[in-house]
């Protein structure tokens, strides 16, 4: 894939984004009796970037700040045809660079993907910290827990 532009996000990308989020099972979604306190419930846009790639959204990411000094990545996906392109890549440089610029010291992060746990060790430095339950189905359907990654961001 060439000309991959990555931007900040804007109200109008949702609907985009959040179809790119579904094909991966992470879509935010209301409380429910099935799921009272969900994963996400939205998409902090202020905080999100997204790939266009020949006029439409191919990606998307975003974080959520906990403190003046730690945030936590959300929902970084890639439409499923782009994906092994470079997209995811240059989305999560995108977040952690403006979230260095922001003063974060330290990032989290949950996934529950084997390849995105590797992924993240190898060409960003995260290391596995733990694991958190998962509070529903969400992501992969047969795995009930998130492994828990943390970044330095003042060292790398």
């Amino acid at each position: 894939m060439r000309d991959i532009r990555i931007r900040k996000m804007r109200n109008e990308d949702l609907p985009a984004c959040t179809a790119i989020l579904e094909t991966w099972n992470m879509a935010p979604r209301p409380p429910s009796d099935d799921a009272p306190e969900p994963e996400r419930t939205g998409i902090e846009v202020a905080n999100g970037f997204v790939a266009e790639a020949e006029g439409r959204i191919v990606g998307t990411c975003s974080y959520i700040v906990h403190s003046a000094d730690l945030a936590e990545t959300a929902s970084l996906a890639v439409d499923p045809a782009c994906k092994g392109g470079g997209v995811g890549h240059l989305l999560q440089q995108a977040r952690l660079d403006e979230m260095r610029e922001r003063g974060i010291k330290t990032v989290r992060t949950e996934t529950d993907r084997p390849e995105t746990i590797r992924w993240y060790v190898e060409h960003f430095g995260y290391r596995v910290v733990g694991t958190n339950p998962k509070k529903h189905a969400f992501s992969l359907t047969d795995v009930n827990y998130w492994t828990v990654l943390e970044l330095d961001l003042v060292e790398t």
